[in-house]
Order: C-alpha cells, then sequence, then structure tokens
C-alpha cells in the first residue's frame, strides 16, 4: 500500500492525541481537531507553559519544575505533565516535544490524555496491595497457628498430664515434686502468653509512643539474641500519627531481626530523630553485609524488600545500603508538615 500525504492527513486529523505545530516560543501554526477540543477544555496557553502546567513529574517528586522538558524546548522522550481544566481539575498527560525545523524554529507538541491509563494503573495497584494484605495476613495466622499448636498448647497439654498424676501419688515427697514442675510448666506458658501478645501489637506503643515501645523492645532483644543494641534518640514522650509509629516499630523490628540471623554481630545502632521536614530511623550494623542486587528476599514477615513498600505507604523514603563485609544500613526518612504531624 503505497503512503500518501493524504493518509499522512487522515491520521493527523482523526488521532486521539493533541498535535500541535508550534513556531518560536509557543505561536500555534496549526493543529489537529483534538488539540483543538483540548484548548476549549484547559487553561492552555502555549506561549508560556508555566501558566497551564502545574508541574512536570519527575522520580523524585510527583509534580516539579525540575528539568522541565517543555521549558528547556529540547527533544526528549515522552514525559509527564498535568494540565489544569477550567473547572479547578488537573488532568495527568504525557507529552513529547520534537524540534522539526531549528532554522525555522519549527516544533512538535504532541499531548495524550493519561486518566484512563493512571486509573487502570491504580486498579492494578490496589490489586496487588490487597494480594500482598491477604498473603501478610494468612503467613500470620500460620506462624501464630504454630507457635500455639508447638508452644502454648504443648505447655499446657504437659502441665495437664503432671496434674493427672497427682491423684496416683502416694507418697509426699512425689506430690511437692509434682506441683513444683507444674507451677515452673505454668510460668513458662504464661511468659509465653506475654511474648506473644506484645510481639503482636506492644500495648506501650499504644499508650507511650515509639520512643518508649522501642527501648522496651531491645530490652528483650537484647536478652533473646545476646546483641547490644545503642539507642540514640531525644524523642522521649514525643507522639506520632499511630500509622507512623507502627511503620517505625515495624521496621525495626525487621531489621534487627534480619540482623540477629544473618549479620553475625555484637552491637546494632539505631538512630530515631526529628528534623523540620521529617522524622528519620538509621539502623547500622557492622556484621557480613551482603550484595542489594542479588538479594532475594526469603522467609515470612516483611522482609528487607517489603519494608520499603510500607514505608513508601506514608510517603517516605526508605534506603537500604550494604556490601559484603562492610554491614548494613537502614534509612527510613518520613516527610512531616511544619506543625509536626505527618505530610499527607
Amino acid at each position: 500500500m503505497e503512503i500518501t500525504s493524504e493518509l499522512f492527513r487522515k491520521a493527523y486529523e482523526q488521532m486521539s492525541d493533541a498535535v500541535f505545530l508550534l513556531q518560536g516560543e509557543g505561536d500555534i501554526i496549526t493543529s489537529n481537531p483534538a488539540a483543538n477540543r483540548l484548548l476549549d477544555q484547559y487553561e492552555v496557553k502555549l506561549d508560556d507553559f508555566c501558566t497551564f502546567c502545574n508541574g512536570y513529574t519527575s522520580i523524585f517528586e510527583e509534580r516539579t519544575c525540575l528539568g522541565c522538558s517543555l521549558r528547556k524546548r529540547v527533544d526528549n522522550e515522552s514525559f509527564q505533565l498535568f494540565l489544569n481544566l477550567k473547572a479547578g481539575k488537573n488532568i495527568p498527560f504525557s507529552a513529547s516535544y520534537t524540534l522539526i525545523d531549528e532554522k525555522a524554529g519549527i516544533s512538535v507538541l504532541i499531548l495524550r490524555n493519561l486518566t484512563q491509563q493512571q486509573h487502570t494503573e491504580q486498579l492494578l495497584k490496589q490489586k496487588t496491595m490487597t494480594e500482598y494484605v491477604i498473603n501478610a495476613q494468612e503467613n500470620e495466622r500460620k506462624r501464630l497457628s504454630r507457635e500455639l499448636h508447638d508452644g502454648l498448647a504443648q505447655g499446657l497439654f504437659s502441665t495437664l498430664i503432671e496434674l493427672r498424676k497427682i491423684k496416683y501419688m502416694t507418697k509426699k515427697e512425689d506430690y511437692e515434686s509434682s506441683l513444683s514442675e507444674m507451677d515452673s510448666m505454668l510460668a513458662t506458658t504464661l511468659e509465653d502468653i506475654r511474648n506473644m501478645a506484645v510481639e503482636l501489637r506492644p500495648s506501650s506503643l499504644d499508650d507511650l509512643g515509639i520512643f518508649a515501645a522501642l527501648k522496651a523492645y531491645f530490652k528483650r532483644y537484647e536478652q533473646l539474641f545476646g546483641i547490644h543494641v545503642v539507642f540514640v534518640s531525644e524523642l522521649y514522650g514525643t507522639r506520632f500519627p499511630a500509622s507512623v509509629e507502627t511503620m517505625l516499630y515495624r521496621v525495626t523490628q525487621e531489621a534487627l531481626t534480619n540482623a540477629a540471623k544473618y549479620a553475625d554481630v555484637g552491637e546494632i545502632e539505631v538512630y530515631l530523630f526529628k528534623t523540620k521536614q521529617s522524622i528519620v530511623l538509621e539502623i547500622n550494623d557492622q556484621g557480613i553485609g551482603f550484595s542489594p542486587d542479588h538479594f532475594t528476599a526469603q522467609g515470612s514477615g516483611l522482609g528487607l524488600l517489603n519494608m520499603k513498600e510500607r514505608v513508601e505507604l506514608l510517603n517516605g523514603d526508605f534506603e537500604l545500603r550494604s556490601e559484603p563485609q562492610q554491614g548494613t544500613k537502614v534509612l527510613v526518612r518520613i516527610p512531616i508538615d511544619p506543625k509536626g504531624g505527618r505530610t499527607t
């Protein structure tokens, strides 16, 4: 089939993308019907992009003028921007800018509405997150089931057997020995119940805040693993939104558990502080380290990779630094507003 100018003309007129042929700083030479409809719907002034564009999307911020391809008028791969609807709503667009005649200063600007695409992406993300939550819940239930069956149930069953033996005893010495044995088993079972309750949700986190909850956790951690935790923070008594405190606690818990399993260290440093812009959590160990590029998440719980997801749900930044024989650093930053609360 011969490609003719007539076919190009039909494509230009019928395509859903808005196509502008520009000259100079933004004078429109011509535009297709889709572009004309866009001009009617949006506050578009092509001679000054900053008056209609609500921000160029970068990998660092959702809406920022950093590296704006339109302002620089430089040929580039497609990028995203937001246009202001006359009714006040921001609509996402994919844009591309191409200089086709440098001498005459003629260029082509193409805009594609991404509303439907982003809606689909949001649905897929929501579906993925729902599946993740369901799997996490099932894994936690499996863990609790094992602990109840192998720990608490076995302890209570052993105590019941010891109790039934008493009615067949004839010697006082045997009777007293059996009571002592049951006392010890019940005390162990009670301690297991307390530890399980704290692991599920420490009451100090709700009642006293993140500082007190971490102090109590580090004490249990040192007793359990024999690893000393150096905790540096000036946030005693400072409270944050429950979602932030829970995230900080769970990330710390996961990072220290991983360090106990894999790092081979005797000491871990934990720093928790607040700047004007953010809450910062830093966890350092001088253990054997690993290569993050070749790491595969194993086991249950958050895992190193899922810790990042939990932080990003609160608009935070998660950074993991590690090299073989160079230790590991976990760094979390959660943005806060000037009044001290978390930025929504």
